[in-house]
């Protein structure tokens, strides 16, 4: 198999990736265009028909703003601080002036931090009466807000506090049993988010948008991750869906997510009479006035990860306390560090994350060494491209005999043009002979390459760290696509100028094909990667050049420097007879 043959492979791979990545979106794949998810959305909630008026209690840290309502004793806001922690509007353009607010849902039974305490399909002697409650503001302060509730058959107290740690809420819930009777109850609290379709399509070719979103629930020793075609109306049949329509992770829970790109609200639990499963659920919010979903302009997805307590009984007096931390900010290495409880696998590094670990790791000592975030991934990538020096040393030096044995292939090309075997023997031999390594050696520093451009893709995609960081005047933000399209221009010219280096091989079409091919992709790659990847793949690319010209340089002079021995017949006078060799195998040194 020659270079051509394994480029074709390996771009067969890559076109393959890009549509499971974009092009399903694009050509409409996904749930029924008609059909409704078997779950009742807001059917299930009741509430008492008198409401009390609503009080907000706000709470404030160095690293956000929360704000929290009676109602359900739920967050309403939490904006972050941070200079670079604003908002993208639905046509990804950025508005510095606002503030990011992770909190996107509306709907009083949707809003985070929710306590409920109802079992739809438990029995008639329920701890309260309805699924959202009207809390009373009891005390606050700047860290803290207690909630209280209380009727004939119950007392509550639900206590949401600042931990002191980076974008960490903790949440203690206080249960009791007033009534002359024991009742039951079963605590769910939960992250949610609302993201409508068009603003996570929304941008040029569809390119992914960071407001794409997922839940998690991490159970036993799995982490597992949904989006919205896991809830087509028939995955609801499958059996890891509860009674109640939710997904149930397999063991225990150590906690649940609703992430975006580069934000996390995490659920996770801490103290309580047993340990929740973890349950997650995307539902449609879809008009019925619309007879297809994708007619419906304002078709969105609610996303909902819970911590989904046992039913329990308390006795008359009884009373059971829980306690669960949460995390509601960026996906930052360092603070999902501190967080514990396995809160880094919110951090989605793909199948070669020991590999986007490392690179993360040396990536931001890079940036405390220079300060920028752009040349720090520059330094990565010569660093990467020094290590395989050796191994790209090798690929060079054949290319460059290749080229000199073009007049001798052309000729075997013509020769067995109608015996493909014959011509490949004929060509191993040739090389053989020349001492030319097999070309698909030449291409094991692409291959070795291929995981750490898959690391670093999946690394850059949730490294906060370069979240709207700017990097020149063309590349506003390291981590979404740059301005203008500079950089997928540049790097297509430089990957054709590359190919053009490379020495010719097989068929004279394929050739051809294949310097056009190759930076069309790349081209076509860059309209929708981080701009962060972009500047990788462009000074690989450079430096692969500059490699390539340098070794040429050096052989060449190494080639004309006197002492060069050289095995060459004499031609006799003017005869033009050659005069016999100095023997069989000896040299004749020139110069």
């Amino acid at each position: 198999m020659d270079r051509s043959s394994i480029t074709k492979w390996l771009l067969l791979g890559l076109a393959i990736f890009l549509f499971w990545q974009y092009g399903r979106k694009a050509i409409g794949i996904g749930p029924t265009a008609n059909e409704h998810q078997p779950i009742n959305i807001f059917a299930d909630v009741s509430a008492p028909a008198a409401r009390i008026d609503e009080q907000l209690c706000q709470l404030e840290t160095g690293d956000f703003k929360a704000e929290l309502s009676t109602r359900g004793a739920s967050l309403r806001h939490l904006t972050l601080k941070g200079a670079n922690y604003y908002q993208t509007n639905e046509k990804n353009q950025y508005d510095r002036t606002g503030t990011m607010d992770l909190v996107t849902t509306t709907s009083e039974a949707r809003m985070p931090l929710r306590t409920d305490l109802r079992d739809p399909d438990g029995a008639a002697a329920q701890q309260t009466a309805y699924d959202d409650l009207d809390w009373k503001l009891a005390a606050h302060d700047a860290q803290s807000c207690t909630f209280t509730y209380a009727d004939p058959t119950t007392s509550l107290t639900k206590i949401v506090r600042a931990t002191g740690k980076p974008y960490q809420l903790e949440v203690d819930l206080k249960v009791q049993n007033l009534a002359a009777e024991p009742k039951k109850h079963r605590l769910a609290i939960e992250q949610t988010s609302f993201i409508k379709k068009k603003d996570i399509e929304a941008g040029f070719m569809r390119r992914q948008s960071e407001h794409t979103t997922e839940t998690m629930s991490s159970a036993g020793d799995k982490t597992e991750r949904q989006a919205p075609t896991d809830f087509d109306p028939d995955s609801f049949k499958k059996k890891e869906f509860t009674t109640e329509g939710w997904r149930r992770g397999p063991g225990d829970a150590r906690f649940v997510a609703v992430s975006t790109s580069y934000f996390s609200k995490i659920a996770i639990p801490v103290e309580g009479p047993a340990t929740p499963a973890a349950e997650t659920r995307i539902e449609d919010i879809w008009n019925p006035i619309f007879v297809e979903r994708a007619k419906d302009p304002e078709l969105g997805h609610i996303y909902r990860a819970r911590l989904a307590y046992p039913e329990r009984e308390l006795k008359p007096q009884e009373s059971v306390e829980y306690k669960v931390l949460t995390y509601n900010g960026p996906k930052d290495r360092t603070h999902l560090a501190a967080v514990g409880h396995g809160a880094t696998d919110v951090l989605n590094l793909g199948t070669f994350a020991p590999i986007a670990r490392a690179l993360v790791w040396y990536l931001t000592w890079l940036f405390h060494l220079t300060g920028s975030w752009g040349v720090a991934i520059i330094l990565m990538t010569i660093t990467v491209k020094s290590a395989l020096f050796p191994l790209s040393l090798t690929q060079i030096k054949s290319s460059i005999a290749m080229r000199k044995l073009k007049p001798e292939m052309d000729a075997l090309n013509e020769k067995y043009k109608d015996d493909a075997t014959q011509r490949g023997l004929a060509t191993q031999e040739l090389w053989k002979k020349n001492g030319i390594t097999n070309p698909v050696l030449g291409c094991l520093p692409m291959l070795l390459q291929m995981p750490v451009w898959w690391a670093l893709y999946s690394a850059l995609q949730t490294a906060v760290e370069l979240y709207h960081v700017p990097f020149g005047p063309f590349i506003p933000d390291l981590a979404s696509p740059g301005k203008y399209f500079i950089i997928p221009i540049v790097l297509g010219a430089s990957s054709f100028m590359q190919q053009r280096m490379m020495p010719p091989q097989g068929d004279a079409q394929q050739q051809k094909m294949m310097m056009y091919m190759m930076p069309a992709v790349f081209t076509a790659m860059m309209l929708f990667l981080p701009a962060g990847l972009g500047v990788y793949m462009l000074t690989n690319t450079w430096l692969g050049i500059g490699q390539q010209l340098l070794v040429e340089r050096y052989l060449k002079a190494q080639a004309n420097s006197p002492g060069t021995i050289e095995v060459r017949e004499k031609t006799e006078g003017g005869g033009g007879k050659p005069t016999p060799t100095l023997g069989k195998g000896k040299a004749r040194v020139r110069g």
